[in-house]
């Protein structure tokens, strides 16, 4: 019976009429062990979710371990191969959209998941190629969800989560972590992937911050450190220069002869609001 379970699940690329080769300008790489997927749904179930947005599905190895858990997905998938593979597949709580998931409205589903009772959070197994992009698409409505995490690069993972003082930490991470909290759950060695990418992967988990920022605020702190981090080897007075304008460098909160790269996310945020703040004349 055991074996006769894993036969009715492998990877969906694999069923019936044979593998599909992946894309590589969707950078696809698919999981074959189970184990990263188990963790996936373990964390869904420790947020109590109960309807997932699945990003890239593919070969449908998570879709599945997430219909048996009996969490309603909408798996969004750009290949038409795969997505009609799992549309024929008809995998039980499972609905198939054919489409980027850039383009994909997340409000509007967070808003008819929430209006049916159900707790919405987003899960996937995401390509290198777009990890950036799908995080900002994610990160606005993080508020709203349980949580999301991520099968990502482990570098990039390393930059979400990355702490002050250490090579990994700037403008990404800070832009993040003002949305989010972020941790890197796991490892995943590249060898659980077909084909082998040349990088390892990691679980990456963020869930809503405890406090939100204003709108106006965030994009204050953010142009400051975007500004600080594009010249990272420079003391701050000198990345920051264009802002001193009209404003005694004594009056800063922050010591400017420090490096971005050692500031907090509350002194990004007291550094933005003395830079930003109307001079007085």
């Amino acid at each position: 019976m055991k074996h006769s379970h894993k036969r009715r699940d492998p990877n969906l690329h694999e069923r019936n009429s044979g593998p599909l080769r992946q894309k590589k300008s969707l950078g696809q790489v698919f999981l074959h062990d189970e184990w990263p997927v188990r963790r996936v749904v373990e964390i869904v179930q420790e947020w109590k979710a109960t309807a997932v947005i699945e990003i890239g599905p593919g070969g449908a190895i998570l879709t599945n371990a997430l219909s048996k858990a009996g969490i309603a997905t909408t798996a969004i998938e750009k290949d038409d191969r795969f997505a009609e593979r799992l549309i024929s597949a008809a995998i039980p709580g499972v609905e198939i959209v054919n489409q980027d998931v850039l383009q994909f409205d997340l409000g509007a589903w967070i808003d008819g998941v929430i209006a049916a009772g159900k707790r919405p959070a987003v899960v996937g197994n995401i390509p290198y190629n777009i990890s950036s992009p799908i995080i900002l698409w994610v990160l606005p409505h993080l508020h709203r969800l349980a949580g999301a995490t991520f099968l990502v690069q482990l570098e990039f993972a390393e930059r979400l989560a990355a702490v002050p003082h250490t090579k990994d930490y700037g403008s990404l991470s800070v832009y993040t972590q003002l949305r989010a909290k972020v941790r890197l759950d796991c490892e995943v060695g590249r060898e659980f992937f077909t084909p082998v990418p040349k990088v390892d992967s990691a679980i990456v988990v963020m869930e809503p911050p405890l406090k939100s920022l204003d709108p106006e605020v965030l994009k204050k702190i953010e142009t400051i450190t975007r500004t600080a981090f594009h010249q990272r080897r420079k003391q701050l007075r000198n990345a920051v220069k264009p802002f001193l304008a009209g404003r005694k460098e004594a009056d800063c909160p922050i010591d400017l002869s420090r490096r971005p790269e050692m500031l907090t996310l509350d002194e990004f945020a007291a550094l933005a609001k003395f830079l930003t703040e109307p001079t007085s004349t």
